[in-house]
């Protein structure tokens, strides 16, 4: 199993389909992140993921989510949560179905202090993935173990 093929694969396709998003996968390590969501999973397949968005990228995702209107300050918060809760749960249901279990999400949350967030390696594996578009940059740091 490929989590970085499967997390990948699940940005790339579901920001296209659900926020007409064209994300470009980079080798570049530089990204200017402000915002930040916390997911982890439980079950066999145990992780914390991290998805880091620069301000406008942050911005287009809740835009596009709304049909193109920014909503509150308040709806925010929910709309890049669904995103997040969308594309990590494509990408949790691929691992579910080739390790054949069942692990769940938590629901993500939102974290405007980027210095503050410390995540221990995962034992298994540790995944960086650097995205760029038009509209900024996103990073994602997935941290696993695969429990017995």
């Amino acid at each position: 199993m490929k989590v970085e093929e499967i997390f990948d694969d699940a940005f790339v396709n579901v920001s296209k389909k659900i926020v007409s998003l064209k994300l470009d996968r980079k080798a570049d390590k530089k990204a200017d992140i402000k915002y930040l969501e916390l997911v982890h999973t439980k079950g066999k397949f145990v992780s914390t993921i991290i998805c880091g968005f620069s301000s406008k990228m942050f911005d287009i995702i809740i835009k596009n989510m709304n049909g193109g209107k920014m909503p509150s300050e308040d709806e925010k918060i929910l709309y890049i949560n669904e995103y997040v809760n969308i594309v990590c749960g494509r990408a949790l249901s691929e691992i579910n179905n080739q390790m054949g279990v069942s692990s769940r999400l938590t629901v993500p949350t939102l974290s405007l202090d980027v210095d503050s967030i410390s995540v221990e390696p995962g034992k298994t594996g540790n995944e960086i993935l650097y995205y760029e578009s038009e509209f900024g940059q996103i990073k994602i740091s997935i941290h696993y173990t695969i429990a017995d």
